[in-house]
């Protein structure tokens, strides 16, 4: 019976580790948890932390730091749905707390927290305050607490399994060692529900919201400079905290070499702040934000409501799907310029087996998923050339497509990297000879 528990654990586990990739970053995760899961449960959780924290007084309601919090907030996230256009429909909200923790966070869906300790022992810039919101939002963006709920509910199906495995076949078990066991297993789901805030993320993730945050800052108008900045104010705060640990670094785990890296991506960054700079527009920026408990003006659903007799209050600006912006990386900007090579001449199975995900992409015109999916494949072959073509031309890289699909029409002459001479991966309907007249 011990040995059919096993089988059965293993089996389970097999089943759940189930992996997706994020179109914000090209990473495979672990996706056990959805991410419309890992919002219903945040929305659930803000909403309890914050009617406890407002029963105890403990949220702020100075009109100055609310406003300084919801006009900065909101710039942000008015460049996030350039990247994520689907995060429109969140339910963005921030409240600021009262309790002298050096932290802030953003759950999954959008919901935010600033803790006084931060303004109040950091005394951020707002370029500085900026930097830490656009870490926080891009672990919002990146999927990254439904990722960290996957991995603790995995963390306790293993701990839950082998309990039960241990104690199911012994007849020396007692009926409460069976009944705890029991509640071991149905406790996994519960403990992940507030995972994102209680254990700390991973310093991949950290990495990647650190790269992500600096873009979203550099977007709205806020110096890449100040990113530097803050980590040696964040870093002087570790240090002085009496031997222990600064909140934000106990569930936000640093590098030695964050700062080194932060300082790697000032020159791309720059370029973007200062484009951002010469076409910012304040005055033509929607409200995505709530401040505190306010509801006014929405539903349910956080969407605005129009009123009778009011004062219409403006749409949301619509964002093209089609053309989400992609986060900076060397390799991204090699293929704006028509610059990405793909490699592997051995990879004929791997694009045979991704092949009707490119298509399926392809009808979407999700192009910037089109684009990671190919490059990740990296298969040297004519088709692959072509779909980087569709994927540079629906997003604007006009001169990058033509060289693209110049690459597809010379590959589509040779016997080896030809998918009119290939066994499995055949052109299907694409013409690539036509590509000469009409690209």
């Amino acid at each position: 019976m011990r040995g059919l528990w096993c089988l059965i654990a293993v089996a389970l586990l097999s089943q759940l580790s189930g992996c997706a990739t994020n179109p914000m970053t090209g990473r495979s995760q672990l996706s056990l948890v959805s991410e419309a899961s890992a919002i219903n449960q945040s929305t659930q959780l803000y909403a309890s932390m914050i009617e406890g924290y407002g029963k105890q007084n403990k949220l702020i309601d100075d009109p100055a730091i609310n406003q300084r919090l919801q006009t900065l907030t909101n710039r942000l996230i008015a460049r996030a749905v350039q990247y994520r256009p689907d995060s429109q429909g969140w339910e963005w909200q921030v409240n600021v707390i009262d309790n002298d923790a050096i932290n802030a966070t953003c759950m999954p869906g959008g919901k935010m927290a600033v803790f006084k300790g931060l303004l109040e022992k950091i005394q951020p810039t707002d370029d500085e305050l900026a930097q830490v919101m656009g870490h926080e939002i891009a672990h919002a963006l990146a999927n990254h607490g439904a990722e960290k709920m996957s991995m603790q509910i995995l963390s306790q199906i293993a701990v839950a399994a082998v309990a039960v495995a241990a104690t199911s076949g012994d007849a020396n078990s007692t009926p409460r060692q069976r009944q705890y066991n029991q509640q071991t297993a149905h406790s996994a789901a519960g403990l992940a529900a507030a995972a994102f805030i209680t254990l700390p993320n991973s310093r991949g993730a950290e990495s990647e919201a650190d790269k992500l945050g600096i873009e979203l800052a550099a977007q709205a108008g806020y110096d890449p400079a100040a990113a530097v900045t803050l980590w040696e104010k964040m870093g002087a705060a570790n240090n002085s905290a009496s031997g222990q640990q600064a909140d934000f670094f106990s569930t936000h785990p640093s590098s030695d070499k964050r700062i080194e890296a932060l300082q790697a991506l000032q020159a791309p960054m720059q370029k973007i702040y200062r484009a951002a700079l010469a076409a910012r527009d304040d005055a033509s920026e929607y409200q995505y934000v709530r401040v505190g408990t306010d509801t006014a003006g929405f539903n349910s659903s956080n969407v605005r409501v129009i009123e009778e007799g009011k004062v219409n209050l403006a749409e949301p600006p619509a964002v093209d799907a089609s053309k989400a912006l992609a986060f900076y990386s060397p390799e991204l900007e090699a293929f704006k310029e028509g610059r990405t090579e793909l490699p592997c001449q051995s990879c004929g199975l791997q694009f045979y087996l991704n092949q009707s995900d490119f298509k399926a992409l392809q009808e979407k015109q999700d192009w910037r998923g089109l684009m990671q999916k190919v490059v990740k494949v990296g298969y040297h072959f004519d088709l692959s050339y072509y779909y980087l073509g569709l994927a540079a031309r629906g997003l604007g890289f006009t001169e990058a497509a033509a060289g693209y699909f110049s690459k597809a029409r010379m590959l589509s002459g040779s016997e080896q990297f030809s998918c009119a001479n290939a066994s499995f991966n055949k052109c299907d309907g694409v013409d690539l000879d036509a590509l000469a007249v009409n690209p």
